[in-house]
């Protein structure tokens, strides 16, 4: 496979520092774009909420031996579970992807509730949240994910 190169589009501000357990829903984060690509911020305010997709940047180097297995956010009680099975910050590519509420926009600063990123974070892109290509419809999920997800937004 071929190695690509990334270039942040911008960072996010918050009052988040360190990795965290929950709670996201609650914070409210800033994204400082690029000021080169303000222009492409229009018509985004008339969505009430977009798809941020970030990288991961203090995560630490993926270690398929301890983490293409592992227990969801490190709950004792759970079970092991496949890398891909679940949202895990320890990946292959460290790359996040959150829906978030999109609170307004001045300039080239966006305002999201609900990312779960650091300060700091680079930012690589941001999509409109568009439910004909983003919900989908009669979803299931294995039972235990309700369990783990429990306060986390």
């Amino acid at each position: 496979m071929t190695a690509f190169t990334v270039k942040p589009i911008g960072a996010v501000k918050c009052a988040v520092t360190e990795m965290s357990q929950g709670g996201w829903a609650r914070i409210d984060s800033e994204i400082h774009l690029d000021t080169t690509l303000t222009g492409g911020l229009q018509e985004l305010a008339s969505y009430s909420h977009v798809i941020v997709v970030f990288f991961l940047d203090r995560a630490q180097g993926f270690d398929p031996a301890q983490q293409l297995l592992r227990k969801p956010r490190g709950m004792e009680d759970m079970h092991e579970v496949g890398v891909f099975a679940q949202r895990t910050k320890y990946r292959p590519n460290p790359i996040g992807v959150t829906a978030v509420k999109l609170l307004g926009i001045a300039g080239n600063v966006i305002t999201v509730r609900g990312l779960d990123a650091l300060d700091g974070t680079p930012v690589l892109d941001i999509k409109p949240y568009l439910p004909p290509f983003d919900r989908m419809e009669d979803v299931t999920m294995p039972p235990w994910v309700d369990h783990v997800m429990d306060g986390y937004f």
